[in-house]
């Protein structure tokens, strides 16, 4: 399955692996208010996983937007991890549980 990510500052990735969603946590935490958000979906969109720069988050699954407040950077790592494994459940667990 092929992920893209997307940057609110406009670049954007195709067959994105986790060391280019490291990079884009580390320029999301350097952006302007504006644009500190960058966000990982599925070709078909049916999973999009969304972050801003004070760790807010958004999952939209099978067009169903969740709300999440991530503890940490770290803790954003992890879930792009599991996106990225295409782990799906194990997201939407925790987004759905508040972990």
């Amino acid at each position: 399955m092929i992920k893209y990510l997307q940057k609110a500052w406009g670049d954007s990735i195709d067959n994105v692996g986790m060391p280019d969603v490291i990079t884009a946590i580390a320029e999301t935490q350097q952006m302007d208010d504006e644009h500190g958000a960058f966000w990982v979906g599925t070709e078909e969109e049916e999973i999009i996983l969304e972050t801003n720069k004070w760790l807010q988050m958004i999952c939209v699954v099978e067009n169903t937007e969740l709300s999440y407040k991530a503890a940490n950077w770290q803790e954003v790592e992890e879930l792009y991890q599991l996106l990225l494994n295409e782990d799906f459940e194990a997201l939407k667990k925790i987004i759905n549980n508040g972990k």
